[in-house]
């Protein structure tokens, strides 16, 4: 089992913020590593794209454990809605060997808000 905390339960971020947290794992027997990234994947019409911005490995953990983690909103892409294709970004956490995934979602934008594609509102 896997958990990510943020710190203060945040989930909205402007670029250039910090993301900080702890990283909760317990398990039967000792992963080999366990993995925590910071991504953006699309969503939506066409092909998905996924790109890693930051990823924080630990390598021989013990079978149960936490670890702090910090990253830095990166200042693009932004978190965007549109009818045909969105841009997400998350918190991802795995451990090796196992193919168990957890995902905390996130906004990273201006303001902390997502950026609407579309026609102005009237």
């Amino acid at each position: 089992m896997i958990e990510i905390h943020l710190d203060g339960g945040q989930q909205t971020f402007a670029p250039g913020d910090s993301l900080r947290g702890t990283l909760q794992w317990m398990g039967d027997a000792a992963p080999r590593a366990i993995e925590v990234r910071l991504l953006w994947h699309t969503s939506g019409r066409g092909d998905r794209d996924v790109g890693v911005a930051h990823r924080l490995r630990i390598e021989a953990p013990a079978a149960i454990g936490s670890s702090p983690f910090e990253f830095t909103a990166p200042s693009g892409p932004y978190s965007c809605s549109g009818r045909l294709v969105s841009i997400c970004w998350a918190l991802e956490a795995t451990a090796e060997p196992g193919d168990e995934v957890v995902r905390s979602e996130l906004v990273i934008a201006p303001d902390g808000r997502e950026v609407g594609l579309g026609p102005p509102a009237v």
